[in-house]
């Protein structure tokens, strides 16, 4: 197992409880690839560097987990379709 780290953007316009289920979808996604959470960091709402899909805020969360290689895959997918994740990116972190 490698040690990761992945943050996303999901979109202000969500409900509170709309954006709890996305957490709580990365979150299930990492778990059921055998993976291990390591932290959940809720940064909150923070304005963006430039516009997302015409939007200028979001809500960033920052995860670290230990997993195998099929996770980040499984994550970029998920970021990619989500209508609701404005971005998101993972990186492997150098032990």
């Amino acid at each position: 197992m490698r040690n990761y780290e992945t943050i996303y953007i999901l979109d202000m316009e969500l409900t509170e409880e709309a954006r709890a289920l996305q957490i709580e979808k990365i979150k299930t996604i990492i778990e059921e690839g055998e993976g291990e959470i390591l932290s959940t960091d809720e940064w909150g709402k923070k304005k963006l560097a430039y516009a997302i899909k015409f939007k200028k805020e979001g809500y960033y969360v920052y995860v670290t987990f230990k997993a195998g290689t099929e996770v980040p895959d499984a994550l970029t997918r998920i970021y990619r379709i989500t209508e609701s994740i404005l971005k998101g990116m993972t990186v492997k972190i150098e032990d």
